[in-house]
């Protein structure tokens, strides 16, 4: 077992990249299961993706798959220098709103409350 595999690996946007289909997929090799989500994702997004285009090992790294790498929150927060949209002043801006809203298969308000919480526990280690 790999050190901190078991640690949720949280993206800019609060949401644990570890619980990520395409994550899991590129974890086990699973090109059948990659190309069912770029086939999903696809019809929700209009767009043709290829199996090896959903490939990711968490946004944060330098195997990040195609939805991901477009993100607009993962720009900002890479552009930022920030671990997560917690450290923003601007928390909880209309860019992260409409992303989280855009979601199919994610859970926004777990990814709302995850963040929150870094918030909440930065606030209280800078008082």
């Amino acid at each position: 077992m790999k050190t901190g595999e078991n640690q949720p690996m949280i993206a800019y946007c609060g949401l644990n990249c570890r619980e990520c289909e395409a994550f899991k997929a590129t974890e086990r090799g699973d090109i059948e299961a990659l190309t069912e989500l770029a086939r999903r994702w696809g019809e929700h997004d209009n767009t043709n993706y290829r199996p090896m285009d959903l490939e990711c090992e968490g946004c944060k790294s330098d195997r990040v798959n195609e939805y991901c790498r477009r993100c607009s929150v993962r720009e900002c927060g890479v552009t930022h220098g920030f671990e997560s949209c917690a450290e923003c002043e601007e928390y909880p801006c209309d860019e992260l709103r409409r992303e989280w809203k855009s979601w199919h298969d994610a859970d926004w308000s777990s990814a709302k409350a995850v963040l929150d919480h870094m918030r909440a526990n930065e606030h209280r280690a800078r008082v």
